[in-house]
C-alpha cells in the first residue's frame, strides 16, 4: 500500500479553496431575507392575479421585482471580500468601461432616433 497515491491520483482530501467560512447571518441579512419573501409573495399574487385563481390585486410585478433586487446585496453581504490580483482588477475596469460605453452610446441613439 505504500505510495498508492503516487500511481492513483486519489487524494480523499483533496478539494478546492473555498475561502474562509461565511459568518451567521446578521440583521442585514435577515432583513434581505424577508425582502426576498415579501418580493417573491407579490410576484405570485401577480401571477395568481393574472392567470384567473383570483381577483387581480397588482397591475405589474415590478414591485416584487424591485424587493428581489434589494435582497440580492443584502444577503450578499455575508460573504467576505477576497483579495484581487492586478490583472483581475484591470478586467474588471476594462469591462466597466465597456458597459458604460455601450450604455452612453445606447442612450445617445435612442434619444436622437426619438428626437427628444
Amino acid at each position: 500500500m505504500s505510495g498508492y497515491r503516487d500511481r492513483s491520483g486519489f487524494d480523499p482530501n483533496a478539494g478546492g479553496d473555498y475561502g474562509p467560512p461565511l459568518r451567521p447571518f446578521n440583521w442585514v441579512q435577515w432583513t434581505g431575507v424577508a425582502s426576498l419573501f415579501v418580493g417573491a409573495a407579490i410576484m405570485l399574487a401577480y401571477i395568481g392575479g393574472s392567470i384567473g385563481l383570483y381577483r387581480r390585486l397588482l397591475d405589474s410585478p415590478t414591485p416584487g421585482t424591485a424587493f428581489v433586487l434589494i435582497a440580492i446585496p443584502l444577503i450578499s453581504s455575508r460573504r467576505e471580500r477576497g483579495t484581487l490580483s492586478a490583472e483581475t482588477k484591470h478586467r474588471r475596469t476594462i469591462i466597466l468601461a465597456v458597459a458604460l460605453a455601450v450604455c452612453v452610446a445606447v442612450a445617445a441613439f435612442v434619444i436622437y432616433f426619438k428626437g427628444a
